[in-house]
């Protein structure tokens, strides 16, 4: 029971942070569009998931227009970054969280939706709680979504502060495809991130 205490006042201390309009702390995100350059990431036809991804996380920030929070895109351009150089680079940032945003395919096109991931370590806690409140913001708009995941992706690990991986939606079916290949639909994904950090 204490244990549970403890990390609802967590979760609350760090949610009031960036929630609160009278806390005078800048929250710092950083937004990690996958892939780039060399690495195009998931493909259908001519369709790349590391531009999907980097038009979101533009949208994202222009979307932002809280004071309290600084968007800071790690990838701006169309460039190759190895997992190792977006951790260090993270980590020289000093970020209060990080979202790393990426698309799926899978070889069943009936599977859907948007599914969030977290790294068992020692901002589990943390991270869930944002994992939770970005799954919530699409739930809301009646979009598919999955129950929060746990992965042992390398980025999630080796940040050295609270961070989630998003999956948007997947390439390979069709009514994902409305969102992530559209700009209507890549403003609309943008704006459930952007609301679940208010």
């Amino acid at each position: 029971m204490k244990l549970i205490c403890v990390l609802m006042c967590l979760c609350f201390t760090f949610s009031q942070a960036i929630a609160d309009p009278t806390n005078p702390k800048k929250i710092k995100v950083v937004i990690d569009a996958g892939h780039g350059g060399k690495d195009g990431g998931a493909q259908l036809n001519s369709i790349l998931e590391k531009q999907i991804v980097a038009d979101v996380s533009s949208q994202l920030k222009a979307l932002c227009s809280d004071k309290n929070i600084e968007i800071i895109l790690l990838r701006t351009e169309d460039e190759f970054i190895s997992l190792q150089d977006r951790v260090s680079r993270i980590k020289t940032l000093s970020p209060d969280l990080v979202i790393s945003l990426h698309a799926n395919y899978s070889q069943d096109r009936d599977r859907n939706g948007v599914e969030v991931f977290v790294a068992n370590n020692d901002f589990t806690v943390k991270s869930s709680y944002f994992g939770a409140k970005i799954l919530e913001s699409f739930k809301k708009k009646d979009f598919q979504t999955s129950a929060l995941q746990s992965a042992n992706f390398y980025l999630l690990k080796n940040v050295d502060c609270p961070a989630v991986t998003i999956e948007l939606g997947f390439l390979s079916n069709a009514e994902d495809m409305k969102y992530l290949n559209s700009e209507f639909g890549q403003k609309f994904l943008a704006k459930q991130i952007v609301s679940s950090l208010n």
